[in-house]
């Protein structure tokens, strides 16, 4: 008898033991990322006079972005050294298309193969032979979907979307991922969603939760009078906090190299 209590005593304290390790490993959290908060400022177009002008202004903040060209083949030589000094100066080159088209669009009416030789390999090809070392890419107006991802992952490491509206910044979209498909939010002054203390709100939140915001602008100006313009103070704004809280700038091509 006395035999049988004692491995009964025994199995129960097993029973309770298993019982407690099983619980404690159901309450465990996440691993939180070990990557830095910060920012991507990335800019869209072929506004190269006006970001060196800005990239000028943000030096005091060792800032960096990065810059997704169209039209290349329009630039002027002077533009094109300009591209060539940023990305030796630690900005990013990227790509947005030869001509800017809406890639859906394209695709649907000319084919995937129509779109790659004459919006893709023509604009890599003339990257190439300036130097210019190219990964990643950004859709013009934001126009993708799944057939487009799968065709430019065949030739970029990643792609970056588009993302609106004021959500709370829980519910923002516009934070990388660890994905090769990621979004941006716009600040330029002409979105309904404008608002400098929005856009802070949102880096306060990476801050807080250990992530990376990504926002894309287009024309850098001192004033905005037309649509698809970023008035400098917005990026000064950006810059000071990013840099007055101990977060970091990232380049597109930077995020490839986090864990």
């Amino acid at each position: 008898m006395l035999k049988l209590n004692y491995y009964f005593i025994c199995l129960i304290s097993i029973f309770v033991l298993n019982s407690c390790t099983h619980e404690e490993d159901a309450i465990k959290e996440p691993k939180k990322s070990t990557n830095r908060a910060g920012v991507v400022l990335t800019f869209d177009d072929d506004y190269v006079d006006e970001w060196f002008n800005a990239n000028i202004k943000l030096k005091q903040y060792n800032w960096k972005g990065t810059f997704y060209v169209t039209h290349f083949d329009k630039l002027s030589e002077s533009q094109i050294r300009e591209l060539t000094y940023l990305q030796q100066n630690g900005n990013e080159i990227a790509a947005h298309g030869l001509n800017h088209v809406h890639t859906t669009k394209y695709i649907k009416e000319f084919g995937g193969k129509e779109f790659i030789d004459k919006e893709i390999a023509p604009m890599l090809s003339l990257m190439k032979n300036k130097g210019l070392d190219v990964t990643d890419f950004s859709y013009p107006y934001g126009d993708r979907s799944v057939e487009s991802d799968q065709l430019l992952f065949n030739h970029f490491k990643t792609l970056r979307g588009t993302t609106y509206g004021n959500e709370a910044p829980n519910f923002q979209n516009c934070y990388y991922q660890n994905k090769p498909l990621f979004f941006g939010l716009g600040i330029d002054n002409s979105y309904e969603h404008f608002n400098v203390p929005y856009f802070i709100s949102l880096l306060q939140y990476a801050k807080d939760n250990n992530k990376i915001v990504v926002f894309y602008a287009h024309k850098t100006v001192a004033k905005a009078t037309n649509n698809y313009e970023t008035e400098f103070n917005t990026l000064e704004e950006i810059c000071k906090f990013v840099k007055n809280n101990d977060m970091k700038f990232y380049t597109v091509n930077d995020l490839q190299k986090l864990k």
